[in-house]
C-alpha cells in the first residue's frame, strides 16, 4: 500500500519530531487531535469577540502546534494572525477568518486521514512480526 499523498500536512516532520517512531509518531498525531481542534475553537470564538490578547496568545500556540505536523499553509496564515493581532487589525483578521476555517478544516481532515495511514501500518507491522 502506498502512502497517500497529503496537500496540507508533511508527516514527514513530526516522523522526524518523533525519532522515525512510527508508534511515538501515532501517539503524537492522537495528541495533535485532542489538543488542536480546541485550541482552535478558542481562537475562532475570541476572533468573534474581538479579543486581540487571546488570537495572540491562540493564534501563537496553533501555529507551533500545525507547525509540528508540517501543515505549513495554515501555520503561515495563523503568523499573520498573530502579527495582525499584536498590530490590533481585528478588521483584517476577521476578514481572513473563513480562509482560516477552511484551511483548518481540509488540514485536520489530512491528519485524520494519515492517522488512519500509519495506524494501519502500524498494525500491519504488527501482525507480520507476529508471525
Amino acid at each position: 500500500m502506498t502512502q497517500p499523498q497529503y496537500q496540507y500536512i508533511n508527516p514527514a516532520v513530526l516522523l522526524d519530531a518523533a525519532g522515525q517512531d512510527m508508534q511515538v509518531f501515532v501517539e503524537l498525531t492522537r495528541t495533535f487531535l485532542e489538543i488542536a481542534p480546541p485550541m482552535f475553537e478558542r481562537l475562532a470564538k475570541a476572533i468573534e469577540a474581538g479579543n486581540l490578547r487571546v488570537i495572540t496568545l491562540e493564534s501563537h500556540s496553533l501555529k507551533g502546534t500545525v507547525a509540528l505536523i508540517g501543515a505549513h499553509l495554515v501555520a503561515s496564515l495563523l503568523e499573520q494572525i498573530e502579527s495582525l493581532s499584536r498590530h490590533a487589525e481585528l478588521d483584517r483578521i476577521r476578514s481572513m477568518k473563513a480562509e482560516l476555517n477552511t484551511l483548518y478544516i481540509a488540514t485536520d481532515a489530512d491528519v485524520r486521514d494519515c492517522l488512519t495511514y500509519f495506524t494501519a501500518q502500524l498494525e500491519r507491522d504488527a501482525t507480520g512480526r507476529a508471525r
